[in-house]
């Protein structure tokens, strides 16, 4: 199995080696990861400016590779310098994608660019920001992967783990997080304003989704698609056009 690693939080981030010193059991790994951190970067990449693609050294003092750009960048460059790999797992994310988040993730998008080529992915997130356990966010994903054997083709896995998880996986959809509008505007030492985008999200515990799952000791795995139809509308639409 050739698989490729990248993520939205920079090519010197410790939760790479984690990934891959655990998943070089399946084959070759390749690292391509954004050269500094690109978080909520959603699947943008890169068209009015040129890229850089190069070797650097990871944490661990082993090789990897970084880009001037967007997860999904990275995404495009691995395919294009490595070839067509099985597997794009992207991450470990510290912080939860859960719900409407996934639409500002850097780390779902470079799955969702993965896609794109139909190949399988996996964006692999900790709901603990401040002490996350990469390593055994590593051995979730191996055990995913070893599952997924299995698994209908190609697909697209948005996981998320709780701190302290009960041990058990949960197939769940995706829930509703709502982030409160709160821009900030402040002045600059040069007297000139500039605004500060932030805020805190409101969270739907519906059964299912992935916040519920979390929020209860689950391991929430989300398969998702990039089609973005609304069924339900066409028909009713057809009427009306």
């Amino acid at each position: 199995m050739r698989i490729l690693i990248t993520n939205d939080d920079g090519v010197h981030s410790p939760a790479l080696v984690c990934l891959k010193k655990r998943l070089n059991n399946f084959g070759s790994v390749e690292i391509v990861a954004p050269e500094k951190e690109a978080s909520a970067s959603s699947h943008a990449i890169t068209v009015h400016q040129p890229l850089r693609f190069y070797s650097c050294t990871l944490t661990d003092g082993s090789s990897g590779w970084a880009v001037s750009g967007t997860p999904a960048d990275c995404v495009v460059l691995g395919i294009l310098k490595f070839g067509m790999p099985d597997l794009v797992v992207s991450g470990v994310n510290p912080g939860a994608n859960l719900g409407d988040d996934v639409t500002y993730s850097g780390t779902v998008g470079a799955a969702m660019e993965a896609s794109l080529y139909d190949i399988s992915s996996i964006a692999v997130s900790l709901t603990d920001f401040d002490n996350p356990d990469f390593e055994f966010a590593a051995d979730i994903t191996a055990d995913l992967i070893k599952r997924s054997a299995s698994f209908p083709k190609p697909f697209l896995l948005n996981v998320n783990i709780p701190p302290n998880p009960n041990g058990k996986m949960m197939i769940t959809r995706l829930g509703r997080r709502l982030w409160s509008s709160n821009v900030q505007e402040r002045i600059d030492p040069r007297n000139k304003p500039y605004y500060w985008i932030s805020g805190i999200p409101s969270e739907i515990y519906d059964d299912n989704s992935d916040i519920k799952a979390t929020n209860e000791g689950y391991i929430s795995i989300t398969p998702i698609k990039l089609d973005l139809t609304d069924y339900e509308k066409i028909n009713a639409l057809k009427d009306l056009i």
